[in-house]
């Protein structure tokens, strides 16, 4: 398959009948207004951005920022009319667009395949009603669920948009929107922590102390929880964090938060990390995992279904009759080169966190050409993560 080659026109704010608490569109995106965006402007940035690559990927024009179903038709014609002309002519493959759950009724649905979009991303944020009830969503966990129901069923592409860290957000309700949107079956997913924007109400709540937002290392942990969740739930994680822009690098716009221009690849060093300490804690814990343990959780949970309790399952590491088997144990980590970085992590994150948690193994971490998967050997037991 070729690669995608997004070509986006940002809206920010236009079709939005809420101002979300967390939400400024003009500084995360670096642009403000739409007047610019003529049919010349459309066609002329799509033919700048294929040039002579139009064999080379997926082309597919994207309309983010707003809600789009959400704005006046009129404009929505004036939007879509220059991207389906080039859709026609065979210049790019697809439009999609974004918008709110609240948004999309059979006759909206109706307009937007009219013009040949087949890709719809839906801002859900949470899957708890508390939380959307705060940030001021303006739509239910229910409304999600038709949404996604009616998109399907009208042969849409879904995607869903989350931001884990909000006013209210804990290991339960993270759980609990990770396991409702799969039951949905979206086509894709995009996970945004959150971050603190100025001039927005998040940004006056964390001033006056109403909002504590997520550390850098627990966004990496939620975000890599909920990866490795929908990934086995056969949904694809297509980006997880923002992406950089000169407004956020500068620092005028962020107050705070869990910015972090290389949070894709963090995260994924955290997946390996959490599949490498499940594998070491589970070789040589006393007890098993729970029967009723949820596939997917991090390694250092078990959740009950009846009661969602949580507990630690690290006694590998400080279990005192484990201290003279672990002092004899050699740990080997083999990966081919091209997962490298990801297994060893960020300046070596990965081997540095290992060798400081469990200074009682001997880990040798090994490139090894002959294999295309990652495997963790213990007692020559061999794991594939």
């Amino acid at each position: 398959m070729k690669p995608f080659g997004m070509i986006p026109f940002f809206i920010p704010h236009v079709g939005c009948p809420y101002v979300c608490t967390f939400c400024n569109q003009s500084r995360i995106t670096g642009q403000s207004g739409i007047s610019h965006l003529t049919p010349d402007y459309i066609k002329d940035t799509i033919t700048e951005y294929v040039g002579s690559k139009r064999n080379d990927k997926f082309w597919e024009v994207a309309f983010y920022g707003g809600s789009f179903t959400a704005i006046h038709t009129e404009l929505q014609h004036q939007l879509l009319a220059p991207a389906s002309e080039m859709l026609k002519s065979g210049i790019i493959d697809g439009i999609r667009c974004s918008t709110r759950p609240d948004a999309v009724g059979d006759e909206a649905i109706t307009l937007l395949q009219s013009y040949g979009v087949k890709t719809v991303e839906l801002g859900v944020q949470s899957m708890n009603d508390d939380i959307l009830v705060d940030a001021k969503r303006g739509h239910t966990a229910e409304e999600v669920v038709e949404a996604v129901a009616r998109l399907k069923k009208r042969g849409m592409t879904v995607g869903v948009q989350l931001l884990p860290g909000l006013k209210g957000e804990t290991w339960e309700t993270i759980i609990e929107t990770a396991v409702a949107v799969s039951e949905l079956e979206p086509d894709f997913i995009r996970i945004y922590p959150v971050l603190v924007i100025e001039n927005t109400e998040l940004a006056d709540q964390y001033r006056a102390g109403e909002y504590k937002p997520l550390s850098t290392d627990q966004a990496i942990t939620y975000c890599a929880f909920l990866k490795e969740w929908f990934e086995q739930h056969n949904i694809e994680v297509i980006r997880t964090g923002l992406q950089s822009t000169e407004e956020l690098d500068s620092g005028n716009s962020l107050i705070a938060g869990p910015y972090e221009p290389a949070m894709g690849e963090l995260v994924v060093n955290e997946q390996y990390k959490q599949r490498i300490e499940m594998c070491i804690d589970e070789h040589f814990s006393l007890r098993s995992f729970s029967s009723q343990s949820f596939s997917g959780y991090p390694y250092y949970y078990t959740v009950s279904p009846s009661n969602n309790h949580y507990s630690h399952k690290v006694e590998c590491r400080t279990h005192v009759n484990n201290i003279d088997r672990l002092m004899q144990n050699r740990i080997v980590i083999s990966y081919p080169r091209s997962l490298t970085s990801k297994v060893r992590g960020l300046k070596n994150r990965n081997i540095i966190y290992f060798k400081e948690t469990y200074p009682r193994f001997s880990i040798d971490w090994c490139e090894d050409s002959t294999r295309n998967t990652v495997r963790c050997c213990i007692d020559g037991l061999q794991y594939v993560l």
